[in-house]
Formats: C-alpha cells, sequence, structure tokens
C-alpha cells in the first residue's frame, strides 16, 4: 500500500522549503503532497482515502486564511483519527493548548530547524 505525507501552508516560500526538506528524506519511501489551504488539504485526503492510500502524516501551518490549521486537524480527524498530525506555528499563543491537545502528535515553531522537523516526522510515522 502507498503512503503519503501531506504537507499544507498557504505560504508559497514556505511549502516550497517543506517540499525540499522532506524530498530529501522521505522521498524514497512516502509519496509527497502539497496543499496551500485546508480546503484543498481536505480535498487530496478524501481523493486518498478513496485510492486507499494510507495518510503517514499530515504536516499544517496553523494560521491560514479560511481554516486554521488546528480545524483542520480536527476535521481530518474525523475521517481518518488515528492519522498523526504535526502543527507548525509561528505564534506562541495558545502554544500550550496545542501541545496538550491529543489530536495534534507534534507542535512546532516556525521558523522550524530542519532536523527538529525531519525528527518529529519520523517519530510519527515510524
Amino acid at each position: 500500500m502507498e503512503k503519503v505525507i501531506i504537507c499544507v501552508d498557504d505560504e508559497k516560500a514556505l511549502l516550497s522549503a517543506l517540499q525540499q526538506q522532506l524530498f530529501r528524506e522521505f522521498s524514497d519511501t512516502y509519496f509527497l503532497e502539497f496543499a496551500e489551504s485546508g480546503k484543498e488539504a481536505l480535498d487530496l485526503i478524501q481523493e486518498f482515502i478513496s485510492l486507499d492510500t494510507e495518510i503517514a502524516c499530515v504536516i499544517t501551518d496553523q494560521m491560514m486564511p479560511g481554516m486554521k490549521g488546528n480545524k483542520l486537524i480536527q476535521e481530518i480527524k474525523k475521517s481518518i483519527p488515528a492519522t498523526p498530525c504535526i502543527l507548525l506555528t509561528g505564534y506562541s499563543e495558545n502554544i500550550e493548548e496545542h501541545k496538550k491537545s491529543d489530536l495534534i502528535s507534534a507542535c512546532i515553531f516556525k521558523p522550524w530547524e530542519e532536523t527538529e522537523l525531519i525528527s518529529e516526522i519520523r517519530k510519527v510515522i515510524l
């Protein structure tokens, strides 16, 4: 069965950085997909579910127009509750609340260190 890692960020430069970092580490074992909004991510997730593709992990920005990352994670967990979700945020407010959430596997501050991000992803997908 194929497995996919989905990254969500409304800032194209950050999405591009995620793409480069994850491609180096995971492209040999995981399909990588990128979305610029919560809605686009949910559409991708439904498509992968219909194709019987396992979603290994979702990495999402918190502050996005239309749907914040924590709300996206809540929606994801309705369909696929066991899917690990990592929240990226540049804002310190509510960070402790996010870290305590049983819906969020990890919460990482932006700008992130590549080694920290890769380490957290490895923890949740292995």
